[in-house]
């Protein structure tokens, strides 16, 4: 079998992209050497990844279903709510149990660690709220834990489910941000959570410096350490308190405004943080049929501001309910 051989450190970061493009040969089983890992792949990528294509004896996975859905035991009437998917953050499963099951989640988690042999904890996800706006989570089966170690993209991050908030979900939007980021610049910020998109711009590009801000103070405890797991403590420069009285003191070439429910109140202070020329990447979820409305208003906010906008691209990430989309806008804004 075709098998791109990758140097350890770099095999998870080289997974998810071969993953990201639909390259990766799921069925075959990675193997190693001393020093590099062999990935299954379905074909030569046609994007240059620099590493060496190689033909290699790869053992097959068993084929089992993987879908919990197949294997929980639920009266017929009921299977109907069974939702069709959940987040793994490192080594916890978090799921939203409708109420129409709540006597048979114990169930709904142990057949979730059977088909997730990595998983050891299994989380129902009880809504965001409070100040911080982190989840609410109740252990429903395995080990009854709220700490774990989430790989994304070759970087390792530190996570309290319960404490601060982190969606897996963002992966790959944090990655086109990374790609998006350019050397030498100043990027703020400004809701860092435990520092996805702040130690993946750190640890990938050249940039100059990265300000990372955030207002909870478990979740600051986190980006501490994540940063030091990363080794990048001579990039992220790391402030706690509110972005409103933080942001203001900088002058960047990037900003991130990854505060999705509230973005809109906060677009004033980011561009106040804006240089001459800096691009905003702006996230806001919201109904389809408020979204054209919405547009006009960040537009008259930019202009209202001193800036011309310029909304370079604008992204669907991903479907929140059926009338919401969680979206990611691309704004360059130059100083009028």
């Amino acid at each position: 079998m075709l098998c791109l051989k990758v140097p350890k450190s770099e095999g998870e970061k080289v997974r998810n992209k071969l993953l990201e493009e639909n390259i990766l040969e799921k069925k075959g089983k990675i193997t190693s050497d001393d020093d590099y890992l062999f990935i299954p792949i379905k074909e030569i990528p046609k994007e240059n990844l620099d590493y060496e294509v190689v033909k290699r004896d790869v053992e097959y996975r068993e084929s089992k279903s993987r879908d919990y859905r197949d294997i929980v035991k639920l009266p017929s009437d009921l299977v109907e709510y069974l939702p069709t998917s959940f987040d793994i953050i490192g080594d916890i499963a978090i799921i939203k149990i409708p109420d129409e099951l709540e006597d048979y989640k114990a169930d709904i988690g142990r057949a979730i660690l059977e088909v997730q042999p990595n998983v050891e904890t299994v989380m129902e996800d009880k809504g965001v709220s409070g100040e911080f706006r982190v989840r609410q989570v109740q252990t429903i089966a395995g080990k009854d834990k709220q700490i774990t170690v989430h790989k994304e993209y070759g970087a390792e991050f530190e996570i309290d489910v319960a404490n601060a908030y982190f969606s897996p979900r963002l992966a790959t939007e944090r990655w086109k941000v990374v790609n998006m980021t350019k050397p030498n610049e100043k990027v703020l910020d400004m809701f860092a959570g435990v520092g996805p998109y702040s130690i993946l711009i750190a640890k990938n590009v050249d940039v100059e410096r990265v300000y990372s801000i955030d207002i909870n103070p478990k979740a600051i405890s986190l980006l501490k350490r994540n940063v030091k797991r990363n080794n990048v403590e001579d990039l992220v420069e790391i402030h706690e308190g509110n972005a409103k009285d933080l942001a203001p003191k900088f002058k960047v070439d990037r900003i991130i405004m990854n505060l999705p429910h509230s973005s809109f109140e906060f677009l004033d202070t980011a561009l106040k943080a804006a240089g001459g020329r800096s691009v905003i990447h702006y996230y806001e979820i919201i109904e389809n049929t408020e979204f054209d409305e919405r547009i006009k208003k960040i537009k008259q906010k930019i202009r209202g501001c001193g800036y011309t906008p310029n909304i370079k691209k604008i992204r669907d990430v991903r479907s929140y309910s059926a009338y919401m989309e969680h979206k990611a806008l691309d704004i360059e804004v130059k100083k009028s």
